[in-house]
């Protein structure tokens, strides 16, 4: 059905007796009624069909308004999903801090922080060298932190849970100051395979690979060997070979286990740095027997 576009109650009756419906009125004059009768007649069949219209433009108001309602509460059940998820994403967005306990005091030991690049190899459970964990790696990113805080600027792409984001270089920059594990000193290692084990409890690393690491640790630290000559030096190659390669292996899907110690392997690590260390005392002597006019070769005998 047509929509109606006025209010058909606001129709004014027509004036049957014009002109206009001069055709209308005769034909029922002809049909033998009078002419007030045909006048009647006329009214009463406009106000009959105006009512009917009447009925109609009141029905299709009412569906009007039934559509606009259902409209109006689709929007605002829309809009309400749609706050709602911006409450939950700006909810996830928003900084959050854990509880702490009340009665609870600091420890009486604080573990020194080593750098970002540090942390967030410990956090991706990759090698990093133990120097980061040593109070000159943690002395070292304490001063960098300083000097950077307020104006570094830098940033890099990186690729956090599958996205690929902005992150300061900081987060991923090596030191040039950092040591190879088989160049530190043994103070250096002692101190740093202390801090070590705390940072990577704090990064939830496997129990297993934990304990591990503590027993190949205690093993470095207690061997028999330490007190021989040569004996620290052999055991912190050993030590940081094979943690190297145990890093690496574990990238494989073949690790082994670090906490069982490899004394084949440790006996050729010292033959190694025996023969190291006396290649460098015959290039030494030679050295010394150079400059002081001395040779090697034999002398033939003078002609007299």
């Amino acid at each position: 059905m047509d929509r109606i576009l006025t209010d058909p109650a606001l129709e004014a009756q027509p004036n049957f007796e014009s002109a206009a419906y001069a055709g209308w009125l005769n034909a029922l004059v002809a049909g033998g009624i009078t002419r007030e009768d045909a006048l009647e007649n006329m009214a009463n069949g406009w106000r009959f069909e105006r009512q009917e219209r009447i009925t109609l433009w009141e029905e299709q108001v009412e569906e009007d308004a039934r559509i606009l309602r259902e409209r109006l509460e689709r929007e605002r059940a829309e809009k309400e999903v749609e706050e709602q998820e911006e409450r939950r994403e700006a909810e996830k967005k928003k900084p959050k801090i854990n509880d702490f306990d009340a009665g609870s005091v600091v420890a009486n030991v604080i573990i020194p922080r080593p750098s970002q690049y540090a942390i967030q190899k410990i956090k991706n459970m990759e090698y990093v060298e133990l120097w980061y964990f040593s109070p000159d790696g943690c002395h070292e990113a304490s001063t960098t932190a300083r000097s950077t805080s307020d104006s570094d600027d830098a940033y890099g792409f990186a690729e956090v849970d599958g996205i690929i984001a902005l992150k300061t270089l900081a987060s991923f920059k090596a030191s040039h100051k950092a040591l190879q594990d088989h160049d530190l000193s043994w103070r250096q290692f002692d101190l740093a395979k202390t801090s070590f084990p705390v940072h990577i409890e704090k990064s939830g690393w496997p129990d297993k690979h934990q304990q591990a690491l503590a027993l190949f640790f205690t093993l470095i630290t207690n061997h028999e060997h330490r007190m021989r000559p040569r004996g620290e030096k052999t055991l912190l190659r050993y030590a940081g070979f094979v943690r190297r390669e145990w890093h690496d292996r574990l990238a494989q899907n073949q690790g082994f286990n670090i906490g069982l110690f490899n004394n084949a392997l440790y006996g050729t690590i010292s033959d190694d740095v025996w023969e190291a260390e006396r290649d460098e005392g015959l290039k030494l002597l030679q050295s010394l027997l150079a400059v002081s006019g001395y040779s090697s070769r034999p002398r033939g005998r003078e002609v007299v």
